[in-house]
């Protein structure tokens, strides 16, 4: 039995010690040609972001440790001795207008970084997205520099060509419909335009469409007003996202205006309120030119007519059947931002 407990025991103490976050000791921010202030603000952010990412627990520094700030052997030792498996180094450098800021991650007794990164900052105001970004990606395969959210932008990076501070979106699409029911429906294509309003997680969108836009007298147009609200699931140059909206929509089938036995089939239409449920990918939503793919299901919440004409023992008999409209809705567009 005493056996068995201290398998228990052991298994139990070796998946803490697998699962507990590391811990890492923050060595103080060395500060060239900045007030000392702005180091001590630029840690508690450090802290606050790392928490914020759980992946480590952060040691901060004592004035009994004694470490100058970017002395890496006083630092390594700090560390060992706080057992801690890491520790950070960061150092910010103005020069001219600018503030170059480089960050280190060490594994403890070993003089190369497991991870750096340098990023240039126009001002003091940068220093919180700088740090946000190096927190979430600090001891990962992937750098800060790198990071693709558009919410965690530097002004230094605005002044680039690539400008960020896109807010909403104007342009076009080719679109294609699949009815699913009725069955007398057909596929067909057409185009549309569309705004997009980015507002971080939530997308808001205005958009007409119209299909068959040809003489296909056999297929029915469908042509939509709507309203939508979509769910990003992340703020990335590519982002996917889901969700619907309401459409004021008209229905149309071309019955060749025929007489049947003296009475005149007109053409069929019918209009009223539609629903739209779906989602797709944002491609390059950082820039100024935007691509956007999108699937929808349509659902109508009211009836179209459908003609069918049939010849039963020489007698021409005109059969009215309506539908509740539903089915699949595709588009790809291209876009300006704003």
């Amino acid at each position: 039995m005493n056996c068995v407990k201290k398998l228990l025991a052991a298994t139990l103490a070796l998946a803490a010690s697998i699962y507990a976050a590391e811990r890492v000791y923050l060595a103080p921010f060395s500060m060239v040609g900045l007030n000392e202030d702005f180091g001590i603000a630029a840690e508690k952010l450090m802290n606050a972001y790392i928490d914020d990412n759980g992946r480590y627990v952060l040691v901060n520094y004592t004035e009994e440790d004694s470490v100058k700030a970017g002395d890496r052997e006083s630092a390594n030792k700090i560390a060992k001795d706080k057992n801690c498996t890491k520790f950070i180094l960061a150092e910010f450098t103005r020069l001219g207008e600018n503030v170059i800021t480089a960050f280190k991650l060490y594994d403890v007794n070993n003089e190369s970084p497991v991870w750096s990164d340098r990023l240039k900052a126009k001002n003091p105001d940068d220093f919180d997205p700088i740090i946000q970004r190096v927190a979430k990606n600090i001891g990962t395969r992937r750098k800060a520099t790198n990071d693709d959210d558009i919410y965690t932008v530097t002004e230094q990076e605005t002044k680039n060509p690539k400008k960020k501070g896109v807010t909403s979106y104007w342009g076009g699409k080719i679109v294609g419909s699949l009815p699913l029911n009725p069955s007398e429906a057909k596929m067909d294509a057409g185009l549309g335009a569309f705004v997009l309003y980015d507002a971080k997680d939530l997308l808001f969108g205005f958009d007409w469409s119209m299909s068959n836009l040809g003489d296909n007298g056999d297929r029915t147009t469908l042509i939509d007003l709507t309203l939508s609200a979509f769910y990003a699931f992340n703020t990335s140059n590519i982002s996917p996202f889901a969700g619907g909206g309401l459409s004021y929509s008209m229905r149309m089938n071309n019955n060749d205006g025929r007489y049947v036995n003296g009475h005149y089939v007109d053409d069929s239409e019918a209009n009223g309120i539609s629903m739209q449920l779906g989602g797709g990918v944002l491609f390059n939503r950082a820039s100024r030119v935007m691509f956007i793919t999108q699937v929808n299901y349509f659902i109508d919440f009211f009836e179209t007519p459908f003609i069918e004409i049939k010849e039963d023992k020489g007698n021409t008999n005109v059969i009215e059947k309506k539908h509740y409209m539903n089915g699949f809705k595709f588009s790809l567009g291209l876009a300006i931002g704003f």
